[in-house]
């Protein structure tokens, strides 16, 4: 990463004729992508022998390092296929090339891979404990420690998320604009609460965001902008764009469309990688910023 400034996990979630490659450095393999092997045997559930190159109906989960400190759980892969050794791609994407990656050691289909959004991110890996995951990049999960983070992900595999129902109706436009914006912060909140953040209102506090979001050392900073309609554009005060200008990797823009009737929900961050502003829930949305230059006018007579 220091050197080439990216690694061979980049295009693990870049899906390519309908199929996704993952790569993982196993241990005993740092010389080269394609040193080490993955103990296909020890993979929990599966009857493969050490004779097997493959084993495949694999949940494989993947996990990262949040800058912040900890290890969570950013996706998975749904009935993989895990092989023991590296496999040299038969055709490659434009993005594969790009990033100089020959191949790649697990695979699924495209509708079998799921890659959270930032802040959904919450699922804590147990690391540098008995029967957690140690220093090595491949955690069989073959402990008490593994079945129970199985179990959590499963659960949300399984789950399907609930939508926040609220009755539309009439009212003067003020009162109109005022329950739209208490019912957006009001889905933000329950959003985040459910992903087991603290959250904390700041709205008459004129810092430039209307609520605070903590779980361990996270804390986001999520301004929210509630609509009517269905197109997510939006204004920001002087004193809300100064914030989101900053391009702080822990704030958030969250714009719910349709907040009275069939809200939906759109989170931006900024990304470092990328230099620009992203949505989270979706991820071939781009995020397009018009400045407007104001003025205040006041006359002294």
């Amino acid at each position: 990463m220091k050197e080439e400034g990216m690694g061979h996990e980049v295009c693990n979630f870049h899906r390519h004729r309908g199929k996704v490659y993952g790569y993982v450095q196993p241990a005993r393999g740092q010389g080269s992508a394609s040193e080490g092997s993955i103990k296909v045997e020890r993979i929990v559930g599966s009857d493969a022998s050490v004779d097997d190159y493959k084993v495949d109906g694999v949940l494989v989960i993947w996990t990262a390092t949040r800058p912040e400190g900890g290890s969570v759980v950013v996706g998975w892969y749904k009935n993989a296929t895990v092989y023991r050794d590296y496999q040299n791609f038969k055709t490659k994407s434009a993005l594969h090339s790009k990033n100089g990656l020959e191949g790649y050691r697990i695979q699924t289909d495209s509708e079998n891979a799921n890659l959270l959004s930032i802040d959904e991110r919450t699922i804590r890996v147990p690391r540098r404990t008995d029967g957690g995951m140690g220093q090595s990049n491949v955690w069989y999960g073959d402990s008490d420690l593994g079945e129970a983070l199985v179990m959590e992900v499963e659960d949300i595999i399984n789950g399907k998320p609930k939508r926040l129902k609220i009755k539309s109706t009439r009212s003067t436009d003020p009162e109109h604009k005022a329950k739209v914006e208490k019912s957006a912060v009001e889905l933000v909140w329950k959003y985040y609460e459910n992903l087991g953040y603290e959250l904390r209102s700041v709205e008459k506090d004129n810092v430039g965001w209307d609520v605070e979001a903590s779980q361990n050392k996270t804390k986001l900073k999520i301004e929210v902008k509630g609509l009517s309609g269905k197109v997510p554009n939006i204004e920001l005060s002087p004193n809300e764009y100064l914030a989101f200008s900053e391009n702080n990797r822990f704030y958030r823009l969250a714009i719910v469309t349709e907040t009275l009737t069939s809200p939906s929900l759109y989170v931006c961050h900024y990304s470092h990688e990328k230099q620009g502003w992203l949505v989270a829930t979706e991820s071939e949305a781009t995020v397009q910023i018009s400045e407007r230059l104001a003025a205040h006018v006041r006359l002294s007579i």
